[in-house]
Protein backbone atom coordinates (compact mmCIF):
# COMPACT_ATOMS: atom_id res chain seq x y z
CA UNK A 1 0.00 0.00 0.00
CA UNK A 2 2.79 2.48 1.11
CA UNK A 3 4.44 1.59 -2.68
CA UNK A 4 1.35 2.65 -4.31
CA UNK A 5 0.67 5.53 -2.29
CA UNK A 6 4.34 6.81 -3.36
CA UNK A 7 4.13 6.17 -7.38
CA UNK A 8 0.66 7.71 -7.00
CA UNK A 9 2.44 11.20 -5.60
CA UNK A 10 5.39 10.34 -7.88
CA UNK A 11 3.12 10.96 -10.46
CA UNK A 12 0.92 14.24 -8.73
CA UNK A 13 4.27 15.61 -8.92
CA UNK A 14 5.15 14.99 -12.75
CA UNK A 15 2.00 16.85 -13.52
CA UNK A 16 3.08 19.80 -11.31
CA UNK A 17 6.01 20.10 -12.50
CA UNK A 18 4.35 19.90 -16.27
CA UNK A 19 2.34 22.73 -15.10
CA UNK A 20 4.97 24.98 -14.06
CA UNK A 21 7.09 24.65 -16.75
CA UNK A 22 3.54 25.79 -19.32
CA UNK A 23 3.63 29.26 -17.49
CA UNK A 24 7.05 29.64 -16.75
CA UNK A 25 7.04 32.76 -18.68
CA UNK A 26 4.11 34.50 -16.95
CA UNK A 27 4.36 35.64 -13.64
CA UNK A 28 1.18 37.15 -13.36
CA UNK A 29 -0.76 34.02 -14.32
CA UNK A 30 1.48 31.95 -12.15
CA UNK A 31 -0.48 32.79 -8.92
CA UNK A 32 -3.47 31.50 -10.32
CA UNK A 33 -2.18 28.40 -12.56
CA UNK A 34 0.28 27.30 -9.33
CA UNK A 35 -3.27 27.65 -7.06
CA UNK A 36 -5.16 25.80 -9.76
CA UNK A 37 -2.57 23.22 -10.32
CA UNK A 38 -2.47 22.62 -6.68
CA UNK A 39 -6.09 21.78 -6.24
CA UNK A 40 -6.01 19.48 -9.10
CA UNK A 41 -2.91 17.78 -7.43
CA UNK A 42 -4.92 17.52 -4.54
CA UNK A 43 -7.54 16.28 -6.56
CA UNK A 44 -6.08 13.86 -8.36
CA UNK A 45 -4.28 12.45 -4.94
CA UNK A 46 -7.53 11.61 -3.37
CA UNK A 47 -8.93 10.13 -6.76
CA UNK A 48 -5.68 7.94 -6.96
CA UNK A 49 -5.95 7.37 -3.25
CA UNK A 50 -9.37 6.14 -3.78
CA UNK A 51 -9.18 4.11 -6.72
CA UNK A 52 -5.90 2.49 -4.71
CA UNK A 53 -8.43 1.83 -1.59
CA UNK A 54 -10.96 1.19 -3.19
CA UNK A 55 -9.66 -1.65 -5.65
CA UNK A 56 -9.34 -4.23 -2.67
CA UNK A 57 -13.00 -3.67 -1.61
CA UNK A 58 -13.61 -4.59 -5.42
CA UNK A 59 -11.71 -7.18 -5.44
CA UNK A 60 -12.81 -8.74 -2.01
CA UNK A 61 -16.51 -7.95 -3.31
CA UNK A 62 -15.23 -10.06 -6.33
CA UNK A 63 -14.45 -12.86 -4.00
CA UNK A 64 -16.97 -12.89 -2.07
CA UNK A 65 -19.69 -13.25 -4.38
CA UNK A 66 -17.55 -16.53 -6.45
CA UNK A 67 -17.25 -18.03 -2.61
CA UNK A 68 -21.11 -17.20 -2.02
CA UNK A 69 -21.65 -18.31 -5.72
CA UNK A 70 -19.28 -21.82 -5.47
CA UNK A 71 -20.66 -22.67 -1.94
CA UNK A 72 -24.22 -22.49 -3.07
CA UNK A 73 -23.32 -24.88 -5.53
CA UNK A 74 -21.28 -27.31 -3.19
CA UNK A 75 -24.10 -26.86 -0.46
CA UNK A 76 -26.22 -29.41 -3.16
CA UNK A 77 -24.99 -33.01 -1.56
CA UNK A 78 -25.46 -36.24 -3.82
CA UNK A 79 -25.79 -39.90 -2.64
CA UNK A 80 -25.48 -42.85 -4.97
CA UNK A 81 -26.75 -46.32 -5.09
CA UNK A 82 -25.50 -49.53 -6.77
CA UNK A 83 -27.12 -52.64 -7.35
CA UNK A 84 -24.21 -55.33 -7.83
CA UNK A 85 -24.27 -57.60 -10.11
CA UNK A 86 -26.39 -61.16 -8.76
CA UNK A 87 -28.60 -58.19 -6.88
CA UNK A 88 -31.94 -56.31 -6.93
CA UNK A 89 -31.90 -53.10 -4.55
CA UNK A 90 -35.34 -51.59 -3.99
CA UNK A 91 -35.20 -48.29 -2.14
CA UNK A 92 -37.11 -45.08 -1.48
CA UNK A 93 -36.10 -41.16 -2.83
CA UNK A 94 -35.96 -37.81 -0.62
CA UNK A 95 -39.48 -36.96 -2.23
CA UNK A 96 -40.88 -40.73 -1.31
CA UNK A 97 -40.84 -41.91 -4.93
CA UNK A 98 -39.51 -45.72 -5.16
CA UNK A 99 -36.88 -47.19 -7.29
CA UNK A 100 -35.73 -50.83 -8.02
CA UNK A 101 -32.30 -51.09 -9.64
CA UNK A 102 -31.27 -54.06 -11.81
CA UNK A 103 -27.92 -55.81 -11.34
CA UNK A 104 -24.90 -53.66 -12.29
CA UNK A 105 -27.08 -50.54 -11.89
CA UNK A 106 -26.27 -47.09 -10.59
CA UNK A 107 -28.70 -44.20 -9.21
CA UNK A 108 -26.98 -40.56 -8.22
CA UNK A 109 -29.73 -38.44 -6.88
CA UNK A 110 -29.57 -35.08 -4.54
CA UNK A 111 -30.23 -36.08 -0.70
CA UNK A 112 -32.76 -33.49 -1.20
CA UNK A 113 -35.14 -31.94 -4.15
CA UNK A 114 -35.17 -27.94 -3.67
CA UNK A 115 -35.12 -27.19 -6.99
CA UNK A 116 -37.91 -26.82 -9.38
CA UNK A 117 -36.72 -29.97 -10.81
CA UNK A 118 -36.69 -33.36 -9.18
CA UNK A 119 -33.43 -35.05 -10.85
CA UNK A 120 -31.74 -38.09 -11.09
CA UNK A 121 -29.16 -39.91 -13.25
CA UNK A 122 -29.49 -43.12 -14.32
CA UNK A 123 -26.94 -45.93 -15.36
CA UNK A 124 -28.10 -49.43 -16.18
CA UNK A 125 -31.70 -50.32 -15.33
CA UNK A 126 -34.36 -49.04 -13.14
CA UNK A 127 -37.90 -49.36 -12.80
CA UNK A 128 -39.37 -46.06 -10.28
CA UNK A 129 -42.83 -45.33 -9.18
CA UNK A 130 -42.57 -41.70 -8.44
CA UNK A 131 -45.16 -39.61 -6.26
CA UNK A 132 -47.22 -37.16 -8.08
CA UNK A 133 -46.25 -33.57 -7.98
CA UNK A 134 -47.69 -31.24 -10.45
CA UNK A 135 -45.17 -28.81 -9.51
CA UNK A 136 -42.16 -30.57 -9.66
CA UNK A 137 -41.39 -32.25 -12.49
CA UNK A 138 -39.30 -35.93 -12.41
CA UNK A 139 -36.38 -36.20 -14.73
CA UNK A 140 -34.38 -39.04 -14.92
CA UNK A 141 -31.03 -38.94 -17.12
CA UNK A 142 -29.09 -41.79 -19.09
CA UNK A 143 -25.10 -41.84 -19.81
CA UNK A 144 -26.02 -41.17 -23.62
CA UNK A 145 -28.13 -37.58 -23.33
CA UNK A 146 -31.49 -39.28 -23.77
CA UNK A 147 -34.09 -38.16 -21.02
CA UNK A 148 -37.38 -39.24 -19.77
CA UNK A 149 -39.50 -36.68 -17.28
CA UNK A 150 -42.81 -37.17 -15.52
CA UNK A 151 -45.41 -35.51 -13.14
CA UNK A 152 -46.00 -38.89 -11.31
CA UNK A 153 -46.19 -42.43 -12.82
CA UNK A 154 -44.20 -46.17 -13.59
CA UNK A 155 -42.14 -46.86 -16.04
CA UNK A 156 -39.32 -48.61 -16.19
CA UNK A 157 -35.46 -47.35 -18.27
CA UNK A 158 -32.94 -49.55 -19.27
CA UNK A 159 -29.47 -48.09 -20.16
CA UNK A 160 -26.51 -49.97 -19.71
CA UNK A 161 -23.46 -48.88 -21.40
CA UNK A 162 -22.97 -52.31 -22.87
CA UNK A 163 -25.93 -52.02 -24.72
CA UNK A 164 -26.68 -50.75 -28.27
CA UNK A 165 -29.95 -49.37 -27.53
CA UNK A 166 -31.51 -47.03 -24.47
CA UNK A 167 -35.09 -48.11 -24.20
CA UNK A 168 -38.26 -46.75 -21.86
CA UNK A 169 -41.64 -48.26 -21.34
CA UNK A 170 -44.62 -47.19 -19.41
CA UNK A 171 -46.55 -48.98 -17.23
CA UNK A 172 -49.48 -46.08 -16.10
CA UNK A 173 -49.98 -42.82 -16.52
CA UNK A 174 -48.06 -40.58 -19.03
CA UNK A 175 -44.28 -40.09 -19.88
CA UNK A 176 -42.31 -38.14 -21.99
CA UNK A 177 -38.70 -38.66 -23.55
CA UNK A 178 -36.09 -36.14 -24.88
CA UNK A 179 -34.15 -37.65 -27.08
CA UNK A 180 -30.32 -36.67 -27.64
CA UNK A 181 -29.21 -33.68 -29.77
CA UNK A 182 -31.79 -31.67 -31.13
CA UNK A 183 -33.96 -32.40 -28.18
CA UNK A 184 -36.30 -33.79 -30.07
CA UNK A 185 -39.67 -35.17 -27.67
CA UNK A 186 -41.62 -37.87 -27.58
CA UNK A 187 -45.07 -39.38 -25.65
CA UNK A 188 -45.85 -42.29 -24.44
CA UNK A 189 -49.46 -43.82 -23.17
CA UNK A 190 -49.46 -46.77 -21.03
CA UNK A 191 -48.49 -50.04 -23.06
CA UNK A 192 -45.45 -48.14 -24.96
CA UNK A 193 -42.00 -48.37 -25.02
CA UNK A 194 -39.23 -46.17 -27.22
CA UNK A 195 -35.75 -47.88 -28.14
CA UNK A 196 -33.26 -45.56 -29.13
CA UNK A 197 -29.96 -46.78 -30.92
CA UNK A 198 -27.01 -45.05 -29.50
CA UNK A 199 -25.08 -45.85 -32.75
CA UNK A 200 -27.78 -45.06 -35.31
CA UNK A 201 -29.41 -42.24 -33.33
CA UNK A 202 -32.46 -42.50 -34.40
CA UNK A 203 -35.64 -43.47 -31.91
CA UNK A 204 -38.54 -46.06 -32.81
CA UNK A 205 -42.03 -46.32 -30.79
CA UNK A 206 -43.67 -48.97 -30.50
CA UNK A 207 -46.08 -51.15 -28.17
CA UNK A 208 -45.01 -53.70 -25.65
CA UNK A 209 -45.77 -56.24 -23.01
CA UNK A 210 -44.35 -54.26 -20.07
CA UNK A 211 -44.71 -57.64 -17.57
CA UNK A 212 -41.76 -58.41 -19.59
CA UNK A 213 -39.79 -55.52 -19.37
CA UNK A 214 -40.05 -55.52 -15.98
CA UNK A 215 -40.51 -59.52 -14.89
CA UNK A 216 -36.53 -58.57 -13.25
CA UNK A 217 -38.18 -56.64 -10.34
CA UNK A 218 -39.41 -60.20 -9.55
CA UNK A 219 -36.44 -62.17 -10.04
CA UNK A 220 -37.50 -63.48 -13.56
CA UNK A 221 -35.89 -63.34 -16.94
CA UNK A 222 -38.12 -62.92 -19.64
CA UNK A 223 -36.51 -63.05 -23.14
CA UNK A 224 -39.05 -62.60 -26.49
CA UNK A 225 -37.40 -62.14 -29.88
CA UNK A 226 -33.90 -62.24 -27.99
CA UNK A 227 -30.59 -62.23 -29.47
CA UNK A 228 -27.83 -64.61 -27.99
CA UNK A 229 -26.24 -61.55 -27.40
CA UNK A 230 -28.74 -60.06 -25.19
CA UNK A 231 -29.47 -63.06 -23.35
CA UNK A 232 -25.55 -63.28 -22.37
CA UNK A 233 -25.32 -59.92 -20.84
CA UNK A 234 -28.30 -60.64 -19.16
CA UNK A 235 -27.27 -63.51 -17.23
CA UNK A 236 -24.17 -62.13 -16.86
CA UNK A 237 -25.28 -59.53 -14.98
CA UNK A 238 -27.86 -62.08 -12.96
CA UNK A 239 -25.64 -64.44 -11.90
CA UNK A 240 -22.25 -62.32 -11.67
CA UNK A 241 -20.23 -64.04 -13.80
CA UNK A 242 -18.33 -63.11 -17.00
CA UNK A 243 -19.65 -64.73 -19.89
CA UNK A 244 -18.05 -65.25 -23.42
CA UNK A 245 -17.94 -67.33 -26.80
CA UNK A 246 -15.23 -67.92 -29.42
CA UNK A 247 -17.00 -67.34 -32.22
CA UNK A 248 -20.52 -66.00 -33.47
CA UNK A 249 -21.90 -68.81 -35.48
CA UNK A 250 -25.82 -68.79 -34.48
CA UNK A 251 -25.32 -65.18 -32.71
CA UNK A 252 -28.07 -63.59 -34.49
CA UNK A 253 -30.57 -66.15 -33.91
CA UNK A 254 -33.42 -64.99 -31.94
CA UNK A 255 -34.85 -67.01 -28.91
CA UNK A 256 -37.95 -66.59 -26.58
CA UNK A 257 -37.76 -67.70 -22.93
CA UNK A 258 -39.16 -67.64 -19.78
CA UNK A 259 -36.87 -68.15 -16.57
CA UNK A 260 -37.88 -67.74 -12.52
CA UNK A 261 -35.92 -69.76 -10.03
CA UNK A 262 -33.15 -71.71 -12.63
CA UNK A 263 -29.45 -71.64 -11.82
CA UNK A 264 -26.89 -70.65 -14.18
CA UNK A 265 -26.43 -74.38 -15.45
CA UNK A 266 -30.03 -74.97 -15.82
CA UNK A 267 -30.78 -72.24 -18.04
CA UNK A 268 -27.59 -72.85 -20.31
CA UNK A 269 -28.57 -76.45 -20.33
CA UNK A 270 -32.03 -75.54 -21.82
CA UNK A 271 -30.07 -72.83 -24.76
CA UNK A 272 -28.03 -75.84 -25.90
CA UNK A 273 -31.15 -77.89 -27.01
CA UNK A 274 -32.34 -74.62 -28.79
CA UNK A 275 -28.79 -74.08 -30.53
CA UNK A 276 -25.58 -76.02 -30.82
CA UNK A 277 -23.75 -74.90 -28.03
CA UNK A 278 -21.42 -76.43 -25.08
CA UNK A 279 -20.29 -74.44 -22.08
CA UNK A 280 -18.04 -74.75 -19.11
CA UNK A 281 -16.67 -72.93 -15.97
CA UNK A 282 -13.28 -71.57 -16.24
CA UNK A 283 -10.91 -69.90 -13.31
CA UNK A 284 -10.78 -66.28 -13.97
CA UNK A 285 -7.32 -65.11 -13.35
CA UNK A 286 -7.79 -61.38 -14.18
CA UNK A 287 -6.43 -58.19 -11.71
CA UNK A 288 -9.29 -56.25 -13.11
CA UNK A 289 -11.23 -54.85 -10.28
CA UNK A 290 -14.72 -54.83 -12.17
CA UNK A 291 -14.15 -58.67 -12.49
CA UNK A 292 -12.84 -59.54 -9.59
CA UNK A 293 -14.33 -62.72 -7.87
CA UNK A 294 -16.37 -63.67 -11.04
CA UNK A 295 -16.69 -66.85 -12.41
CA UNK A 296 -15.76 -67.27 -16.01
CA UNK A 297 -18.24 -69.18 -18.36
CA UNK A 298 -16.92 -70.11 -21.71
CA UNK A 299 -19.44 -71.11 -24.51
CA UNK A 300 -18.59 -72.87 -27.91
CA UNK A 301 -21.64 -72.08 -30.23
CA UNK A 302 -21.55 -74.29 -33.28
Amino acid sequence: MEQLLRQADAIADDIVTMEMTDVAGAYDRLQERCHQSRRHVVLGRLMRYAAILALPLLLSTMVLAYLHFTSSQADIRFAEVKALDGTVVRFELPDSSVVWLNAGSQLRYPISFDGDKREVALQGEGYFEVKANREHPFYVHTPSGMSVYVYGTHFNVQAYDDSECIETSLEEGRLNVILPNKGQQLTLRPGEYVSYNKLTCQAMKSTTDVEVKTAWRKGELIFRNATLDEVFKALSRRFNVDISYRNHTNRDDRYRATFHDETLPQILDYLSKSTVLTWKYEPYHSSSTANKGKRKVLIDLY
